[in-house]
């Protein structure tokens, strides 16, 4: 296929590194003010890759900080970045995505393509397209310039699209990059799989004074979740499966999820999965967050905890532990989160719906008659 990926973080690196050793024709674009992101590249003319899976000179078909170039003849455009530069990512997208083409998320957050889609309306896209998110990442990967390396493959990935009777069309598509995925049952089932919001903002907020005075010389997996730590995580856990439970969606474990993504060799507790885990304690451990201001505080609070407790507040499932979580790390920046956090589902007009109403428009895309 044609493929775009948006976005020259490590994550956009290894996807089009290892995309386009896999056979596709790879265009990597990275906006304008981040463009020192291409600089290596360009003067490579492409990408090197090591780790696990394929190796070796990844030729890129195009690497370009112009969109219009970028979104030219893409079959499916990968967007590979945090969820702080969705919303921009579709504005830049807007004027120049085409009918047929495919968008997905890698990963979606928490209700990305919801945001995705409502942001094209706003700037008046005509362009009939099909959008999806991905429950994570499709790599653990880490680099710099022109230089990936992959530290692991996900060995098991969950899309769904939004509206969901999308979805057959948009991971058909993405099956032919990636055929470990599956279908997801809503965006909003795979948003609750994503295992950020459960790994990151509960140990970094009891790591805070550790990761200040470290100035970047912390490792959240291997120093930062001790086994009274992960009991934080587990109460996390707990949480979010009893949403899962309520919505009628799959509610799998952490552990379980972890194993079978590839991350942990174990499902036995939080603790041992993440301290046997080849990719977060093994040869090249996972350091940072590199300051108490980092996405681990910042994201995954924004655009994970705050919409599950949104979400259970709207369903009456109590989410004290996540809202414990939301509290303290607005008192340590200062900042309500719960009123800032954009994907609330508030924030999207969906507050009141039932737990039928919400499943029903994250099938088809539209409120109902009476409700707004």
């Amino acid at each position: 296929m044609n493929v775009t990926v948006i976005g020259a973080s490590n994550g956009g690196k290894a996807v089009a590194a290892d995309m386009t050793l896999a056979g596709h024709d790879v265009t990597l674009f990275e906006f304008p003010q981040f463009e020192q992101n291409l600089v290596e590249i360009k003067k490579k003319g492409g990408i090197n890759l090591i780790g696990v899976g394929r190796n070796g000179f990844a030729k890129l078909h195009a690497v370009t900080d112009d969109i219009r170039v970028a979104l030219e003849h893409p079959d499916i455009i990968v967007n590979v970045m945090s969820a702080f530069g969705h919303k921009v990512s579709a504005q830049t997208c807007a004027p120049y995505l085409k009918d047929g083409q495919v968008v997905v998320l890698n990963p979606g957050s928490t209700l990305g393509s919801l945001e995705y889609r409502q942001v094209l309306k706003a700037e008046g896209t005509t362009a009939k397209i099909k959008i999806g998110d991905v429950h994570t990442l499709t790599y653990a990967a880490r680099g710099s310039g022109a230089d990936v390396r992959i530290l692991l493959e996900v060995k098991k990935l969950w899309l769904a699209a939004f509206p969901a009777i999308d979805t057959p069309e948009v991971l058909a598509r993405f099956k032919l990059l990636y055929p470990v995925t599956e279908a997801g049952k809503k965006i909003l089932d795979v948003g609750l799989n994503n295992g950020n919001p459960i790994a990151h903002p509960g140990p970094a907020l009891l790591n805070a004074g550790r990761v200040e005075y470290a100035q970047g010389g912390f490792y959240h997996y291997k120093e930062g979740i001790t086994p009274h730590v992960a009991n934080i995580i587990q109460a996390l856990d707990d949480e979010r499966q009893a949403l899962c439970d309520k919505m009628g969606y799959p509610a799998i474990p952490t552990t379980e999820r972890m194993r079978l993504m590839g991350y942990a060799t174990t499902n036995s507790s939080l603790y041992e999965a993440y301290h046997t885990s080849p990719v977060f304690c093994g040869e090249h451990p996972i350091k940072g967050p590199y300051s108490v201001m980092d996405r681990y505080f910042v994201e995954d609070t924004m655009y994970g905890l705050v919409t599950w407790s949104s979400l259970g507040r709207n369903i009456g499932v109590s989410t004290s532990t996540i809202n414990a979580v939301i509290h303290l790390i607005s008192m340590l920046h200062q900042t309500n989160y719960f009123d800032k956090g954009e994907r609330s589902l508030d924030g999207f007009g969906l507050s009141g719906l039932n737990i039928d109403e919400l499943n029903h428009f994250f099938d088809i895309g539209s409120l109902p008659a009476n409700h707004g």
